[in-house]
């Protein structure tokens, strides 16, 4: 059984109620400042079960309850800020949604209610603010104690992360005595994972060796700033440089093994110049994507691009799932339930072996198969599980990255239109030119294929309560995607540039997913062109001839607008609401 202590002026009917239903026996109330973390200390020393401490006035959703309590060991719940639905009116583009803070929880085993007590007590003595979860999270750690944050980004868990992070413990303990931040592993991560693609794009075998090593320090870093950040307040800057350091990194990695696969080997084709590599040769692996070097950039592009989709499908449904008071379902605590989902360091993992035994078109070709799979198993558990979030409306707006066409467009429907069946629409037309081929598309019929993505405008205004709507922006992005790596395939642009592009369009959009799921989205991207904008602009440098030109200046602008926003936009957060 489970006794339960609330810090806020009373444990309303409503917290009393759902903890009853969850099996916790008893329920008491103590203030946030300094008597009620003493209180805390006594209780936590009285104690003979697991505790529960609730921080808060506000009702914490049930979903996030019975996890924490069917979680085992130690763990928290830290809060999340997620954004106030608010209806826009028509002239309101730009209105940004309030943000607001989810209730805090832990629930402590019993072998750490001792630290639980001086954790509180020294607390108390040092501080008379109100306490929050990161607070005690910080002296829980400090003390030693193991605890489990259960509101990590989707792309947390892994058995390998579970491998990687005792280490990672510790060295975000060592840079807490530093005064390290966040921000600051993350960028140590950037750059030692720059430094390992800059290795990989060498397709020796010792070279691809340190590029591993490399890789595993930039990863067990990026733990470690996931950690430190979970036991303090995370800022919106932070949190996103976080994950956008990771994908960098990622398609930093992409682009240097597409890179080597032009190094080639005698007797072995592009791409296959690992250990083993060259008995793959007369293997369907070796034309799979095309042959030669493209084939090999052709495949990069297709992991890069079904990885942002993914990734960008779970944002979407951890926001909405946010706004309507649950979390992000994660996947059952068996090693099969953690690998199948491919998160980050079963990639890593990926790329370490089969680059070093085979080359990196059996890398891009293990990638895609399994993240087929797990796109089509993380998918179908979100879509069945779909029907117990509540529609909320007015969320997912952000997410879509609309440029001006599309909100005019939207604008003329008057919201009035479901999103999904006219992007269905777009995205088959487009789909299917793409795979016929744009070059057989002459002159101003190289538009049909925008046009009729543009119906997803159509929808723009609409305020996607419907039970799939989340789909609406990981389906732009690839109906975007697709038609920017068919045309610049198709009218010979050199391969690294249509990748550079490719990785910038991504980038953006999990920007201002970021954004959005921060209380920080914009409703128009006027800055970043929107999908709609970059799809016309590519379509029109193909109508004048001038497609390796258009690509290049586009790549150049998107980079360099990421940086820009990164340094204005998001920086400006560093003021705005920290999560409690």
């Amino acid at each position: 059984m489970t006794v339960a202590l609330v810090l806020a002026a009373e444990a309303n009917a409503g917290l009393r109620g759902q903890l009853a239903a969850l099996g916790v026996g008893r329920v008491d109330a103590a203030g946030q400042t300094g008597p009620g973390l003493l209180t805390v200390a006594a209780a936590a020393r009285a104690a003979r079960e697991r505790m529960l401490i609730c921080v808060g006035d506000d009702i914490i959703p049930e979903g996030i309850l019975a996890r924490l309590l069917g979680a085992p060991g130690t763990a928290a719940f830290t809060g999340a800020w997620a954004p106030e639905p608010r209806p826009a009116p028509d002239d309101a583009d730009q209105q940004r949604p309030q943000a607001r803070a989810a209730g805090g929880a832990l629930v402590v085993d019993t072998d750490d209610l001792a630290a639980l007590a001086g954790a509180a007590e020294l607390l108390a003595a040092s501080q008379a603010a109100p306490a929050a979860v990161a607070a005690l999270l910080v002296e829980l750690t400090r003390a030693g104690v193991r605890v489990r944050v259960l509101d990590a980004g989707p792309d947390g868990d892994g058995a390998i992360a579970a491998l990687i992070d005792p280490a990672a413990r510790d060295v975000a303990r060592w840079a807490g005595t530093r005064d390290l931040t966040p921000a600051a592993l993350a960028g140590i991560s950037l750059g030692l994972g720059l430094l390992s693609a800059v290795w990989f794009s060498e397709p020796t075998v010792k070279a691809r060796l340190l590029a591993i090593l490399i890789l595993l320090a930039a990863f067990t870093a990026g733990r470690s700033g996931a950690h430190l950040a979970a036991v303090g307040p995370i800022r919106p800057a932070a949190d996103w440089l976080a994950a956008a350091s990771g994908l960098v990194t990622e398609f930093a990695v992409y682009a240097a093994l597409a890179i080597s696969a032009g190094l080639v080997v005698p007797g072995r084709p592009a791409g296959l110049n690992g250990i083993f590599g060259g008995a793959l040769r007369h293997s369907a692996v070796a034309s799979f994507g095309g042959a030669g070097q493209p084939g090999v950039w052709r495949l990069a592009v297709a992991a890069l691009l079904l990885l942002g989709a993914r990734r960008l499908a779970e944002l979407c449904y951890e926001g909405l799932a946010r706004a309507s008071g649950h979390m992000f379902p994660r996947p059952a605590r068996r090693l099969f339930g953690q690998v199948i989902t491919l998160p980050a360091g079963e990639r890593y993992a990926v790329i370490a072996i089969t680059a070093v035994f085979f080359g990196p078109r059996l890398t891009f070709d293990v990638l895609l198969a399994w993240s087929v799979v797990a796109a089509v198993y993380v998918l179908t558990g979100l879509v069945a599980s779909a029907g117990q979030v509540t529609r909320v409306g007015g969320v997912l707006t952000a997410y879509r990255g609309d440029g001006a066409v599309a909100r005019r467009l939207g604008r003329a429907a008057r919201g009035l239109l479901p999103p999904l069946p006219p992007l269905l629409v777009g995205l088959l037309v487009t789909c299917d030119l793409a795979l016929l081929g744009l070059a057989n598309l002459p002159g101003i019929l190289v538009l049909a294929p925008v046009m009729a993505m543009l119906l997803a405008g159509l929808g723009a205004r609409n305020p996607h309560d419907g039970r799939l709507d989340w789909l609406v922006p990981p389906l732009l992005l690839t109906g975007e995607g697709v038609f920017l790596a068919a045309l610049g395939f198709s009218r010979h642009v050199w391969l690294p540039v249509v990748f550079a592009v490719l990785a910038a369009v991504v980038l953006r959009h999990m920007d201002l997913a970021y954004r959005a799921r921060s209380g920080l989205g914009v409703r128009q991207d006027r800055f970043g062109l929107g999908w709609d904008g970059r799809m016309l602009l590519a379509s029109l440098a193909a109508v004048g001839g001038f497609v390796p030109f258009g690509y290049a200046l586009l790549a150049v602008y998107l980079w360099l607008l990421a940086g820009w926003d990164f340094l204005s936009a998001w920086l400006k957060s560093l003021a705005g609401p920290r999560r409690p």
